[in-house]
């Protein structure tokens, strides 16, 4: 379990074998052998003691924002787990294994999309062209994609080629006045891609801190691997979850919920202004930010699995 300390106040101490939390409004004492991580988000105290059972137990300890991006990290100063984790992490970037973890990230991102886009079509009485030819796109992919030795080269080219068709897909379906042309990014030429961006980063900071809370480095990731001094596992674990938040974003254009004072207009650029940003935020917490930790959470796990398997 993810032992989170959100209170003001809050005091984080060591008991035996057991962390003990105590704030305002209660005191709590969690046996040491049930805690995979820590996550402090609020003005605390943390003793020495707390941190010595944390580091013996190889229990990550995790400063964020109130705003869940992380900040800092506590770790043992001799070689653990942790360190041999990393270290094959690291070392497996591109290796077999990691065009495997590539290859089923891939698979696993067009399964959703192809789902969402599979939901948007039965909801609608009538036809759309676009729609069904964005869904036969990804049942040729993903056909393709069952040669598991594919190069990452031409993993890269099927998932472009797929999102341009998913894209084009979605905005045939909104409203007419938020319709748009391409995806964008740095900075949005549309309110469609403003909307997602900015839920897109709420995802890196979920995604992130559960990957620090794992022990596994968010900058080592594997699909995303060339990208040098950027966090590309935290990219990597974003594709899994991308559907989700898809799906919130399309929901507030197609049910007419969003409004135009939620935007802001410089140059070619578009941003969301402070009632859209709250709105977003509200969405995303309402509806995707436990999905998106699960996921995270449980894809780390796998990626440590493998670790282990190779190990033992």
């Amino acid at each position: 379990m993810i032992v989170e300390i959100s209170t003001h106040g809050s005091t984080l101490k060591r008991n035996h074998d057991s962390f003990v939390i105590i704030n305002s409004e209660e005191k709590i004492e969690i046996p040491a052998e049930k805690v995979d991580a820590i996550l402090i988000s609020a003005n605390s105290l943390v003793s020495s003691q707390a941190i010595r059972l944390a580091m013996e137990k190889q229990i990550h300890i995790v400063f964020t924002s109130w705003s869940g991006n992380p900040f800092a990290r506590v770790w043992a100063s001799s070689q653990g787990k942790a360190t041999d984790l990393r270290r094959w992490q690291y070392l497996n970037q591109n290796s077999s294994t990691g065009l495997k973890v590539s290859l089923d990230i891939v698979v696993k991102k067009l399964k959703r999309q192809k789902k969402f886009l599979s939901e948007l079509k039965s909801n609608r009485a009538k036809r759309i062209q676009v729609l069904d030819e964005a869904i036969r796109t990804f049942d040729d992919v993903l056909q393709k994609l069952k040669n598991q030795n594919m190069p990452k080269d031409s993993l890269l080219g099927f998932e472009g080629w797929c999102a341009k068709k998913y894209f084009e897909a979605i905005s045939t379906i909104l409203p007419r006045k938020w319709k748009f042309a391409e995806r964008t990014q740095h900075p949005a030429r549309d309110a469609f891609n403003a909307a997602l961006n900015y839920i897109y980063g709420l995802g890196y900071s979920s995604v992130e801190k559960v990957i620090i809370l794992t022990g596994l480095d968010p900058n080592a990731g594997f699909y995303h691997a060339d990208s040098y001094g950027k966090p590309t596992l935290s990219y990597d674990i974003m594709e899994l979850v991308r559907p989700v938040m898809d799906k919130s974003i399309v929901s507030l254009f197609t049910k007419k919920q969003i409004r135009v004072n939620w935007f802001e207009y410089q140059n070619n650029a578009v941003f969301l202004a402070k009632n859209g940003r709250i709105r977003v935020i509200t969405k995303y917490i309402e509806e995707n930010k436990k999905t998106v930790e699960e996921e995270a959470w449980n894809y780390c796990r796998k990626i440590i699995k493998m670790f282990e398997k190779k190990n033992n």
